[in-house]
């Protein structure tokens, strides 16, 4: 999971040079969406209609031998970028960090800092598949994006060649993978 992290930690750090205004700190208000450096607003939370920590039945969850890592991976990066979720890992396979964010996929897509890999069209919702710019193993992570009102549910996905079962699989097929599974279980807005 340390990958996965430092994989959050970029884009905390990319979310301080990516945005320009934070949420209003005036006290009794409703707080204001955080405008990005292309003029791309996202909201000042994270979508909350779904919840990967119990919202995703413990069937699906067993189809890819994920466990909860037991780790918290709620966080709040620079200037207002939220992540909600929960972090599982297969033994001998992959790590991921399944959160809402409030980071869009315009957002991520317009930001030079990533690579969009793929974009793609999961149970009726945008998706894209990025990676950081300058990665030097493409192929062991992932971040994957599917389209939710007030902005995505993000997979960060590790998988280093190391492990046993899916090393030798690229991660992105296998975040486009369980992204068919989890999406569905996504309310409409």
């Amino acid at each position: 999971m340390a990958v996965v992290r430092s994989i959050r930690g970029i884009l905390c750090g990319v979310g301080v040079a990516l945005l320009v205004a934070g949420c209003d700190s005036g006290s009794g208000g409703a707080e204001s969406p955080v405008t990005t450096t292309t003029g791309l607003p996202i909201a000042a939370e994270a979508p909350s209609s779904f919840d990967p920590c119990t919202d995703i039945p413990q069937d699906v969850l067993a189809s890819e031998s994920l466990v909860p890592d037991g780790l918290d991976s709620n966080a709040d990066g620079g200037q207002g970028i939220k992540w909600r979720g929960c972090g599982y890992v297969a033994p001998d396979s992959y790590a991921v960090g399944i959160t809402t964010t409030n980071l869009t996929l315009p957002v991520v897509r317009d930001n030079e800092e990533f690579v969009v890999r793929q974009e793609y069209t999961v149970d009726g919702r945008a998706a894209m598949a990025v990676d950081a710019a300058g990665a030097p193993d493409v192929r062991a992570s992932c971040l994957f994006y599917v389209e939710m009102e007030g902005g995505s549910l993000e997979l960060s996905m590790d998988n280093p060649a190391s492990n046993d079962k899916t090393g030798q699989l690229d991660t992105c097929g296998l975040a486009q993978g369980l992204a068919e599974k989890i999406a569905p279980l996504i309310p409409d807005a």
